[in-house]
């Protein structure tokens, strides 16, 4: 499965708040959250190999399909929406990859994790490493890791099986819709995130636009659509995970709310994903297509947490 961004670069994006770090003065990262997606998009619009035909292609996706950055605003503050629109058709590994990384933003951005979820891997693993050397150099226990790194541990690990079921499940079944509750109750959540992929046109990976490319889109429309911050403090909230699969994939980890509807007195943020109908000769799904479609929760809710 691929990720937003690699190890080398994750490491760049790391150099690259350091230096806003240490612009601002400050011991820590403290910028605004959208701060992180332009880190992103700007990160990775420099990987790899631009003068193969494929990748000229996917550099030029968004020429005939990306909206002005007005509208783009205009749409997130009137009508809560973000249309991404690709020039070309998706794999169904490319929307696994959309949705897991989506989860990992709306995490950060609604200040549910004091860093990326990248990030706090990366540091928990290092913070990990250094007790284990200096156990052995000392040939004594080391005191044992205070409150914070446990919560911090739990959630990764909350984070991770939600990701990896998130993979299983999507090797089962087409997934049109996931659902991001916070807060609250299933029929009255205090936030709700929706990531729409009914009209994404799916085909083989030699086909289609490379995962990297239409993360880069995506990102770089989030973050002039500033849909997901919040100048003010966001409380620690739980967030649970629901997606409309097939009634019939046998998913043996999420489990089925056959009554399930979606909450209609709640304001919902909404992500809209799609492939230019001028741009792909596959079928796309229709309204039938989806009758035989249910929602299916993910058994743990991941709770956040502060430094």
């Amino acid at each position: 499965m691929q990720t937003l961004n690699g190890d080398n670069g994750f490491i760049r994006s790391l150099v690259l708040l350091d230096l806003i770090n240490t612009l601002k003065g400050e011991d820590r990262y403290t910028a605004h959250p959208n701060d992180i997606l332009l880190l992103i998009w700007t990160d990775n619009s420099q990987e790899g190999d631009t003068s193969s035909p494929r990748r000229q292609e996917d550099s030029n996706m968004t020429s005939h399909t990306m909206v002005s950055d007005a509208e783009v605003v205009r749409r997130a503050q009137e009508e809560g929406r973000v249309n991404v629109v690709f020039s070309g058709t998706v794999t169904q590994e490319g929307c696994c990859c959309f949705v897991s990384e989506l989860l990992k933003c709306i995490l950060y951005q609604r200040q549910q994790l004091p860093m990326t979820y990248d990030q706090l891997v990366y540091s928990q693993k290092k913070q990990q490493a250094s007790m284990q050397d200096k156990s052995i150099v000392s040939r004594r226990p080391v005191q044992s890791p205070d409150m914070d790194w446990w919560k911090c541990q739990q959630t990764l690990q909350d984070i991770e099986e939600v990701l990896r079921q998130l993979e299983v499940i999507f090797c089962l079944s087409r997934v049109p819709r996931m659902l991001v509750l916070m807060g609250g109750s299933l029929v009255l959540p205090k936030e709700l995130y929706e990531i729409n992929m009914e009209n994404l046109v799916l085909a083989g990976g030699d086909e289609s636009l490379r995962v990297s490319s239409c993360l880069r889109q995506l990102f770089r429309t989030l973050f002039v659509a500033d849909l997901l911050s919040d100048n003010g403090p966001v409380c620690i909230m739980p967030t649970t995970v629901l997606v409309l699969a097939h009634r019939y994939c046998n998913v043996g980890w999420f489990r089925p709310k056959l009554q399930f509807k979606v909450p209609p007195h709640v304001m919902k943020q909404i992500i809209n994903l799609s492939t230019d109908p001028s741009a792909s000769k596959e079928p796309r799904a229709e309204c039938s297509d989806w009758q035989d479609y249910v929602w299916f929760q993910a058994p743990i809710t991941i709770k956040g947490f502060k430094n």
